[in-house]
């Protein structure tokens, strides 16, 4: 790894470098940066586009698997979504404080719960769908038809390869 240049400057020198001539030493080839930045113009335009009564995209994407799922197990949402149990706990704990779903013990396993979404989490869950799928091909058109398939196949990769050490 080459060590950072620091040139000699005059004290007296109150300008900042050129934009355009920055020098972004390992961050230029960094993964993780362009990563984020992508989610963050991602989240932006999700958040444009389905304005003041969106949830979070990890609340859309708990609400849409219960919708889907009735009687879905906390266990099973963190499994398919990805999260860890508290994340989904505490975003259950909204959904219900809200209305959007309800929360029943199993009667085989009283240790287990269940979701099942309420007609309002249901009515929410159908508006944002709807006004996701401008997003949805938002994101596709940026990728490209022709890159789609291998661009979620790189990062279905990255997510088993990081996650298995």
């Amino acid at each position: 790894m080459r060590e950072p240049a620091y040139p000699s400057m005059p004290l007296d020198d109150q300008s900042p470098p050129d934009f355009d001539k920055l020098d972004h030493g390992i961050l230029s080839d960094f993964v993780g940066l362009y990563l984020r930045v992508a989610y963050e113009a991602a989240y932006g335009d999700f958040k444009k586009r389905l304005g003041d009564e969106a949830l979070k995209p990890g609340y859309f994407t708990i609400l849409t698997l219960i919708v889907y799922n009735p009687r879905i197990t906390q266990t099973q949402i963190g499994m398919a979504s990805a999260r860890d149990k508290t994340n989904v706990t505490s975003s259950l704990r909204w959904m219900e404080d809200h209305g959007l779903i309800r929360r029943h013990l199993s009667s085989r396993d009283r240790r287990t719960h269940m979701c099942v979404a309420t007609q309002a989490g249901i009515e929410m869950q159908a508006r944002m769908e709807e006004k996701t799928k401008a997003h949805l091909a938002a994101l596709n058109g940026a990728i490209g038809p022709e890159r789609l398939a291998e661009f979620v196949q790189t990062l279905k990769d990255l997510i088993r390869k990081l996650s298995d050490d």
